[in-house]
């Protein structure tokens, strides 16, 4: 029998936070486009969109021909992500409510796996990237877009623990040898 998980409340307040991100999902649309060409998404890939949100990204990936599932902890976002995949003629998407840091996919599911900023809002980062390896796919490949970091690529490299907080790219591919745009 599983441990019940200690970070349930706050995810229940998250769920209820998140419940309003709807309007500005649009500032997300230019970015999801990058993440799915950065990732290589091809037609025919079983692709995993973690934290998906208004599902950007799973319907730019559905567009490009790609078999997709796209989890998210809100259900009211859920909604907006099943209303934007009708209004842009994308039926083939699985949606599902969930926990990117207790996803319910079976292991080596994928062949990409991606998350566009919802996997660093998670309350244990190292657990939701561990979950999204487990369900990739031996070679598949794993891309992430964290928020913009505040200081150069450069000076990220060379981040230490001081200036992980505003490092979020170096301290993650450190952290979880993931490659990120």
């Amino acid at each position: 029998m599983s441990q019940p998980d200690p970070y349930a409340e706050l995810k229940q307040r998250q769920r209820a936070m998140w419940a309003s991100f709807a309007p500005t999902a649009l500032f997300t649309t230019p970015s999801a486009g990058h993440l799915v060409k950065f990732a290589g998404i091809a037609s025919g890939e079983r692709v995993l969109d973690v934290a998906t949100g208004t599902g950007v990204v799973a319907i730019t990936a559905a567009r490009a021909g790609a078999d997709v599932a796209a989890l998210d902890l809100t259900p009211e976002l859920l909604e907006e992500a099943r209303e934007n995949a009708r209004i842009a003629g994308v039926p083939r998407v699985e949606w599902t409510e969930g926990d990117a840091e207790n996803l319910t996919y079976p292991d080596a599911s994928f062949d990409v796996v991606v998350s566009q900023f919802g996997h660093m809002f998670a309350p244990r980062p190292d657990v939701a990237l561990s979950e999204m390896r487990r369900v990739l796919k031996p070679g598949g490949r794993s891309r992430l877009r964290p928020g913009r970091p505040s200081t150069s690529s450069d000076d990220c490299s060379r981040s230490s623990a001081a200036t992980r907080p505003r490092c979020p790219r170096a301290w993650l591919r450190r952290r979880s040898g993931v490659i990120l745009p």
